[in-house]
């Protein structure tokens, strides 16, 4: 089994042993490790309309933070003070692909579970607060030096600062401590209370993984019980008793009320699977604008035959998030937030259409002996899941 970096665990020994279990600080996981982009070409992305960025600043009074959204101008980081601050770009993984080097290590990790890669940079002392995330994530070294204070464990119910434009933990007790270097990584499980501060400038490489949480999740599955007319049966009491009291709302109730929702989500199971597949492929907001620049007609099957055969290749849509599923030789893709069910197909044509970053006439080839495969091909294409380069 693969390595995971230089640990001497494998990737499921990770998984078993730290995945949202507990911290682990790596070693030289990058081994000389230089950044593929400098503070000032990310300064330059935090410049752009479209792209996230945030500047968090430390005031000089005890438990003051000031939050800054982007995009900004060199008169902006012109007025920043000289330490104290910390500039942070999302999603740098779509916007410099060059970067998605980095992320293949951690390929065995679903890819409906990643987020971004984020970079920030801080000068001295630079920092964004003792503070909480409700996702895992790896904190890679990227450049300079960063000191990491962490909690013993994950903090559920913290207690934050009032009146100020950031959470930070009002109460922050760390156990462990490390410094990183570049090419070192600290992996976060979810919840763990944690404080970064630049001991020079530097550059954070953070690798984030999300999930849906329970209201969004419910949310989702509401919505599709919904739209299938499902779900419709009403609140019963056939075991109701005598009361003396009939403004009381009493536990039996409420009992009755929680098997209700049981017989809903019972009901909702054959949808569960295509609930979550759309849930965990919806578009983040910040992207939404820049996913739907990428829209194109409805290509033709001789057209896409055309296109393939004069050298043209189709590219992936870096803003759209991919998943599919396979049973009983029928499937489903989902892109940004929908689904495209295929029946009586080859599991090898879903995962071309979902999986891959670039799709060649070689697979073409592959693809082309399905009706159903390039009939959808040419919706994705129309729907903005592809864009045509040529090779």
């Amino acid at each position: 089994m693969t390595e995971f970096f230089n640990t001497g665990m494998t990737q499921q020994a990770f998984l078993d042993q730290y995945w949202q279990k507990k911290p682990l600080v790596i070693r030289q996981a990058f081994p000389n490790f230089q950044s593929v982009i400098s503070p000032d070409e990310l300064a330059g992305l935090a410049c752009e309309p479209g792209i996230e960025s945030r500047l968090i600043i430390e005031k000089g009074e005890a438990e003051s933070w000031q939050l800054i959204d982007g995009p900004f101008n060199d008169k902006d980081f012109s007025a920043l003070p000289k330490s104290h601050w910390t500039l942070l770009v999302q999603d740098i993984d779509k916007h410099v692909p060059e970067t998605k080097g980095i992320l293949a290590p951690f390929s065995f990790i679903p890819n409906w579970r990643f987020d971004d890669l984020m970079i920030s940079f801080a000068p001295k002392q630079g920092s964004v607060g003792a503070h909480i995330d409700g996702y895992d994530v790896f904190l890679l070294q990227g450049m300079g030096t960063r000191k990491w204070q962490v909690t013993a464990g994950p903090l559920h119910e913290p207690t934050l600062l009032e009146n100020i434009d950031i959470q930070v933990l009002a109460d922050f007790e760390p156990s462990k401590e490390w410094l990183l270097e570049p090419g070192d990584i600290l992996y976060l499980p979810p919840h763990y209370g944690h404080h970064g501060v630049a001991m020079e400038d530097c550059m954070t490489f953070s690798i984030g993984f999300r999930a849906p949480n329970q209201a969004e999740t419910l949310d989702a599955v509401i919505n599709d019980l919904v739209e299938h007319s499902m779900a419709k049966r009403h609140y019963h009491d056939s075991d109701l008793q005598a009361t003396a009291h009939g403004h009381e709302i009493g536990l039996q109730a409420v009992l009755r009320l929680k098997a209700l929702l049981h017989e809903a989500i019972d009901e909702a199971e054959p949808l569960l699977l295509a609930t979550f597949g759309k849930l965990v492929t919806e578009t983040k907001p910040s992207l939404v604008s820049l996913s739907e620049e990428i829209y194109a007609d409805k290509p033709s099957v001789k057209m896409l035959i055309e296109q393939f055969e004069t050298g043209y290749a189709l590219f992936r849509n870096p803003y759209l998030r991919f998943a599919w599923e396979y049973h009983e030789e029928c499937g489903t893709i989902f892109m940004g937030g929908a689904s495209y069910p295929l029946t009586l197909c080859q599991k090898e044509n879903i995962i071309i259409l979902a999986e891959q970053s670039v799709i060649t006439s070689t697979d073409w080839l592959m693809l082309s002996n399905d009706v159903q495969v390039i009939n959808l091909l040419c919706r994705l294409v129309e729907e903005g899941g592809f864009y045509w380069v040529e090779a």
